[in-house]
């Protein structure tokens, strides 16, 4: 395993609130590196390359959010920035492929599970009150103008596994993140 801490800045590593914190961040950066390239090519294989561009586009911003604490960056707005960019990648995504029957609409909701993890419970409830009121715009403009037209990719299906496949095994990289996985039990 990948030690993350030669990464974070002493001082940060030293406190024992802000050092595990900072620690998460980069194992999420580092899980965003290896799956997002996976996940543009599932696009491209699918018929949507433009929305694989969009992917490793909100990754390399993802990816480069927690070096941000090595330039002097605080660990908050290095939070922020990181969740940030998935939230913008999860809108342009559900705007693309369907709104609110989008199949990646259930990773908005990564986003209060990363900021609880990182951040703690305010900036939790700041993400998830975030995430729920674009999940209620999103529903107001499909009630006003109708259903937003998904793009064709080739096989939908296909696209909806993934999309819940991805969701089960990064949540579940959260939870552990957040309990202590991998850690001897007394």
């Amino acid at each position: 395993m990948i030690r993350v801490d030669r990464f974070i800045p002493a001082a940060l590593r030293a406190c024992p609130r802000r050092g595990p914190a900072a620690r998460h961040l980069f194992v999420l950066a580092g899980v965003t590196a290896l799956s997002a390239p996976l996940l543009a090519l599932l696009y491209h294989y699918l018929g949507y390359a433009a929305a694989g561009t969009v992917v490793l586009g909100g990754a390399l911003v993802m990816v480069a959010a927690p070096f941000t604490l090595n330039a002097g960056v605080k660990l908050a707005p290095a939070r922020d920035l990181f969740i940030g960019a998935l939230y913008a990648l999860k809108i342009w995504l559900a705007l693309h492929l369907g709104g609110l029957g989008a199949p990646t609409l259930g990773w908005f909701a990564l986003c209060p599970m990363i900021a609880l993890l990182v951040g703690g419970l305010r900036p939790g409830l700041a993400w998830a009150g975030i995430v729920l009121l674009t999940l209620m715009a999103l529903f107001a403009h499909e009630r006003s103008a109708g259903a937003l037209q998904p793009h064709p990719v080739s096989d939908p299906l296909a696209l909806q596994l993934a999309g819940v496949v991805g969701l089960v095994v990064l949540a579940s990289v959260i939870v552990g993140l957040a309990v202590g996985a991998g850690k001897p039990r007394s």
